[in-house]
């Protein structure tokens, strides 16, 4: 079962080499970009941190800036992939928030684009932004779960 829980600062240094080791491979093909784990504080500046845990160990964490509904970090270790709980962590962002919400993603990121797409989301990036090395999706207001969600909420 996916437990959800609002980020404590006890979490921050497995937090931090989570986003160094995830992001690093994500964007290995950006050479212009230096990832590294001091990062991670202001990659969450002002936004809900959410951390993702499975049998108590961490897999993964979500950071939601409220003011605009906008999903700026989604990061599962590469251990954890395909088990769901990216499906399940947008779906506890659509029913904790209550809205849609939106997301940028690079265009060469083709797995992310694949699972956005496969979740619903919409390509709304403007006209004026289609020669940015990025697109801007928004969600459905519901995602379809392939088996009953089991997502517990935690304080």
């Amino acid at each position: 079962m996916l437990q959800i829980s609002p980020y404590t600062a006890e979490e921050h240094n497995e937090l931090a080499a989570l986003y160094a080791d995830v992001a690093s491979r994500t964007f290995a093909y950006d050479h212009t970009r230096f990832i590294h784990a001091d990062q991670f504080q202001s990659l969450i500046e002002g936004e809900d941190v959410w951390v993702l845990r499975c049998e108590g160990q961490i897999v993964g964490f979500i950071g939601y800036y409220t003011p605009e509904h906008f999903l700026h970090s989604l990061y599962i270790r590469y251990t954890h992939h395909k088990r769901g709980f990216g499906r399940q962590a947008l779906q506890f962002l659509l029913e904790h928030y209550g809205c849609a919400h939106e997301l940028k993603v690079d265009r060469i990121n083709q797995s992310a684009l694949k699972f956005y797409e496969v979740m619903g989301y919409e390509d709304v990036t403007a006209e004026a932004d289609a020669h940015q090395t990025w697109l801007r999706l928004r969600s459905p207001l519901r995602i379809a779960l392939k088996t009953t969600a089991a997502i517990a909420v935690g304080d």
